[in-house]
């Protein structure tokens, strides 16, 4: 009989006090019923506090008690390190098979991670992508300037996306070992995708549903020009390595 799946579900969040308690909730009647309805075997939350000034680190840790019977962990940076740094500590503490992230603000309805779930049987990668953007005129601004370049990296990798930037992703964990991620800022999504994709994984996106922000502060910064070029010459170097290989087997 085939074992069942795995799940590590990770959620970052900085001055999210009022949003992370519904998060959890949210999560634990989502994730209760994939255990009942599918061949989740188990799965653990892990709470990631990015050096938050107001009680978001205490609110995370009292859902500790509020939930005794599921695994919950609160990890506690202790300065502010950024969106890209507290994925790469959500990713490095995760031990099961399988991981989901999304923020810890409220704009995603956790429900959809039941379409993301059944996809992954299809795909390394199940990446959820916004409907309908819930975000301000300047947010939206700035995502047409950096999309335009992602349409640039796109062309050099050889791939295409609808909404790279989607915080509503589920990942085989494996391909953590495999990659090495350069960036600590918003800049992280394209490189894991585009690296993940030039070693060989599978991308499938589907589309989930996008909530105005209520409450707390985007954790999503700038991404860093330098970190952006490494990336572009990390991108070229696995594109030859994966073209040499591909050569030599001919």
């Amino acid at each position: 009989m085939e074992k069942g799946k795995r799940l590590s579900v990770f959620f970052p969040a900085y001055l999210d006090e009022d949003n992370i308690g519904r998060v959890i909730e949210d999560a634990v009647l989502v994730l209760n019923g994939l255990k009942k309805e599918t061949d989740l075997q188990d799965y653990e939350i892990i709470i990631i506090d990015d050096g938050s000034p107001d009680r978001t680190g205490e609110v995370a840790d009292s859902l500790i008690q509020k939930y005794p019977g599921i695994e919950i962990k609160v990890i506690h940076h202790n300065q502010n390190l950024g969106y890209g740094a507290t994925l790469k500590t959500g990713f490095k503490n995760a031990r099961y098979e399988y991981v989901f992230y999304s923020d810890g603000d409220y704009q995603f309805d956790l429900y959809d991670l039941k379409k993301l779930y059944a996809l992954i049987p299809f795909s390394e990668i199940v990446a959820g992508f916004r409907i309908k953007k819930q975000c301000s005129n300047f947010k939206k601004l700035t995502s047409m300037a950096y999309n335009l370049f992602l349409k640039y990296l796109y062309r050099i990798s050889g791939f295409a996306f609808i909404d790279v930037d989607c915080a509503f992703k589920i990942f085989k964990k494996e391909i953590f070992n495999r990659i090495k991620i350069s960036s600590n800022d918003a800049f992280i999504d394209a490189e894991i995708i585009i690296k993940s994709l030039l070693l060989g994984y599978k991308v499938t996106e589907v589309g989930v549903r996008h909530l105005p922000r209520s409450d707390g502060k985007t954790t999503a910064g700038a991404a860093n020009l330098r970190i952006i070029l490494k990336t572009i010459r990390d991108v070229r170097r696995l594109k030859r390595i994966i073209n040499k290989s591909r050569s030599s087997k001919k």
